[in-house]
């Protein structure tokens, strides 16, 4: 499982990961309403689904509904006049974008790991229509669901797969070394380098789409 191989590459703690779920668990309840609503917004059709990487701009106009998207590129949509269906965030992007599509509209769903607690602390009391992940494949609790996925983008993924998505068509997903600002709300520049943890983590969400891509089609816009 590949869960255990991002515990040691990157020295992260299980323990902390769990933490982390059991808080978001203990804050949020498990809304079967909203859950067969996502499903209605999915299952069998093709998902657009947006990361915040340097492309993001230039395939916005691509979109269309059903449209899933990564944490920051919220405010790239909302700078636009666009609602997404979906924002999926461990909540270190922009907070004020993310509060105010969800005030549009946007179901959130909260991500937890150990390196987030107290954001979810603080954040997810100021939100509605919040779904809650963890990324502890054995661990269960009945107010979190687990769909796999590590980064915000690739996990963007995983869930639209999760609720029976028919296709994929992913835009503002580069996976190569530079990040924006959508993405990290304290760069200097719109786009820079990313460093170097940053940078591996994009490797590892590319290793994990190409994984998902056995599961169900998926299409690049260029």
């Amino acid at each position: 499982m590949y869960y255990y191989e991002i515990l040691k590459d990157f020295n992260f703690s299980m323990e902390k990961d769990i933490e982390s779920a059991k808080i978001l668990n203990s804050m949020i309840k498990r809304d079967e309403e909203l859950l067969k609503e996502v499903e209605s917004i999915i299952k069998d059709r093709v998902v657009y689904v947006y990361g915040a990487g340097p492309s993001l701009l230039r395939h916005i106009e691509y979109y269309k509904h059903p449209l899933v998207v990564a944490d920051g590129a919220c405010k790239a949509f909302l700078e636009n006049d666009i609602i997404p269906d979906i924002i999926v965030s461990d909540l270190d992007g922009d907070l004020n974008a993310l509060k105010e599509c969800n005030k549009k509209g946007s179901i959130v769903v909260v991500h937890a790991h150990g390196d987030n607690i107290e954001r979810i602390k603080s954040e997810v009391p100021k939100l509605k229509d919040v779904i809650g992940t963890h990324q502890v494949p054995d661990l269960k609790l009945e107010n979190l669901i687990y769909v796999g996925g590590f980064t915000d983008g690739d996990r963007a993924c995983y869930f639209s797969k999760y609720f029976g998505a028919k296709k994929l068509i992913l835009g503002g997903m580069d996976f190569g070394e530079f990040i924006t600002k959508y993405s990290r709300p304290n760069l200097k520049r719109d786009v820079e380098r990313g460093d170097e943890i940053k940078i591996k983590k994009l490797r590892w969400a590319k290793r994990l789409i190409e994984l998902l891509s056995r599961e169900i089609e998926i299409e690049f816009l260029r």
